[in-house]
């Protein structure tokens, strides 16, 4: 995926100094005014967060807003505690209000009490809503209708029970069952967004971008399918940003310029030329002649959050035997991958965490020994293992693949030469994304699926990818012990974060162990962007799939834009 499509991201340490100091320096006085122009490679899916679309986020998160979001001043242009790299997971330490201002959670009753920021509109629409403030009884409308969406994820909004709004800036949830991880729940994950009860009742509904409106720092006012998305300045947006001891009122801009962009290399040539003020994933390999060809371009490398792997359907023969599939995984050359075809750009333990999940990620050197053999080259035990599960001339088996990104279908054709040489077939499939992603949720796969998914957080990361009945698990798993832990670590209030964290940390050895997937190392990659876009510091989301606060803080020097030539 693209940043904050198929990958989610870590900002990288080796060019974060050198790009922080560069931009620190260059910091004038803010501008206003101007448009910031970036590109994707995929249209939306849903302008509706009851349709529970993942990447929701990337396209009305400019103009609707979460209870919460990732403090920035945190963050590299701040006291650096995080990185805010895609859509990886957002402590509770690092997390600010966004429509709240803030919230308390009791274990006795157990409640959320959300207190909601005093005079955020929501943006007039024409034909769909007058400008009106945001009050609490938004909350509860957004939270119980996607709550009862007929596509909310499994056990996802169970522990949402009666609410009560005391004022119009208060919510209290009855919790009937603890979750220690409701933040990413319903704070600043991927499916929370508070979205407006006139949009339902406008004509074509939420559904139709021309309906969409929201309190965010931007509005939608044109799109062109499959060809871009324009958002325009929200000029009541509540809030803003102290730069130098003075504040500011957000967004700079007044425009953001989405555009859609297929080919990799047409990206590159607008980019090269200007026509494009950033570039949000840099494949290593172009980066060299990038720096040669454009010296200005700043730059930060970044590690994917989201492990591109071959997962195996544990309910079907063959890979109901885990000889098989430890087999897979020791018939693949992982150094040789990261070696040969990353040109060292990459690194072979992100599973099912990267290692910017500090608290939850076991480094290879300390995983047990069946966890560190998935990353051993063997391909004679292999070959033995198969022999022993009852195939040793092999097998043929079929894999779907998203046809989207060009790195994706040549790692697969590596994989299929690997298994070639233990025997087994891979026959690839591929598919247009919409198409992969309907037969990845309804479990309609072959044996297999080439699958690249962010974590989210801790807890949500074991429970999407491993946990019996997840729309997100591909690998059918259904595992007694893992599915108990789980829920006993998350689910029960005795439990402290710590705790807890701790159980899934031993979980994801545990997944690991279980050799659900053929496992392939992950790559790093860059962001890029001209000196002129200012207060910019290689930050990619302040929740799931959400770029726009971070966009909202931008400015252009178009002074030195024009003296530069473009």
């Amino acid at each position: 995926m693209l940043l904050w499509l198929l990958v989610s991201t870590s900002y990288g340490a080796t060019d974060k100094a050198a790009g922080v100091k560069a931009k620190a320096a260059a910091i004038k006085e803010p501008q206003y005014g101007g448009t910031i122009t970036f590109a994707r490679t995929r249209a939306p899916i849903s302008w509706d967060n009851y349709d529970w679309i993942w990447k929701h986020g990337q396209d009305a998160g400019f103009y609707i807003e979460h209870m919460m979001m990732g403090d920035l001043q945190k963050g590299p242009r701040g006291t650096n505690q995080f990185s805010f790299g895609g859509s990886e997971y957002m402590p509770p330490k690092i997390l600010r209000g966004e429509l709240l201002e803030k919230w308390e959670v009791k274990k006795n009753p157990m409640q959320i009490i959300l207190y909601l920021r005093k005079g955020i509109m929501w943006q007039e629409k024409p034909g769909v809503m007058k400008a009106r403030e945001f009050v609490a009884d938004d909350v509860v409308y957004s939270v119980t209708r996607i709550k009862n969406s007929k596509k909310v994820q499994q056990g996802r909004m169970d522990f949402v029970g009666k609410m009560e709004t005391p004022d119009k800036y208060t919510v209290i949830i009855n919790m009937p069952e603890w979750i220690a991880e409701w933040p990413y729940r319903l704070g600043w994950g991927y499916y929370d967004a508070i979205q407006a009860p006139e949009q339902e009742k406008a004509p074509g509904g939420p559904a139709k971008w021309e309906n969409a409106c929201g309190t965010g720092p931007f509005m939608i006012t044109e799109y062109k399918d499959g060809h871009s998305q324009i958002y325009t300045k929200n000029p009541n947006y509540w809030d803003s940003e102290v730069i130098k001891g003075k504040k500011y009122k957000l967004p700079f801009v007044d425009k953001v310029h989405k555009a859609i962009i297929k080919d990799e290399q047409t990206t590159l040539s607008s980019f090269r030329s200007g026509k494009l003020d950033m570039m949000l994933n840099v494949n290593w390999k172009y980066v060299a002649d990038l720096k040669k060809s454009n010296p200005q371009l700043l730059w930060s490398r970044v590690l994917s959050t989201a492990n591109f792997s071959l997962c195996l359907r544990m309910d079907r023969k063959p890979f109901d035997d885990i000889r098989v599939r430890r087999a897979l995984n020791l018939a693949v050359n992982k150094k040789e991958i990261i070696d040969n075809f990353f040109g060292g750009n990459a690194e072979m333990h992100t599973y099912p965490f990267p290692p910017s999940f500090k608290d939850v990620y076991t480094p290879i050197d300390k995983l047990t020994p069946a966890a560190k053999e998935i990353y051993s080259f063997n391909p004679e035990k292999a070959k033995k293992l198969l022999a022993e599960a009852g195939y040793p001339n092999g097998f043929t088996f079929k894999a779907q693949i998203a046809n989207n990104s060009q790195v994706q279908l040549d790692l697969a054709q590596m994989i299929v030469s690997y298994l070639d040489k233990i025997g087994v077939k891979l026959v690839l499939e591929p598919l247009d994304y919409p198409s992969w992603l309907a037969v990845m949720m309804r479990k309609n796969h072959q044996e297999a699926i080439f699958l690249a998914t962010g974590q989210n957080g801790p807890h949500s990361g074991i429970q999407k990818n491993f946990m019996s009945g997840q729309a997100w698990n591909p690998h059918i798993m259904s595992d007694p012990y893992l599915d108990k832990t789980w829920t006993d670590a998350v689910e029960n209030p005795k439990f402290t974060e710590k705790q807890s964290v701790e159980i899934m940390e031993k979980l994801a050895v545990y997944a690991l162990e279980q050799a659900p997937a053929v496992v392939i190392p992950t790559s790093y990659f860059y962001v890029s962007w001209w000196p002129w876009v200012k207060n910019y510091y290689g930050e990619l989301c302040a929740g799931a799939q959400r770029g726009a606060p971070i966009f909202a803080r931008l400015w252009i020097d178009q002074e030195m834009k024009k003296k530069m030539g473009y």
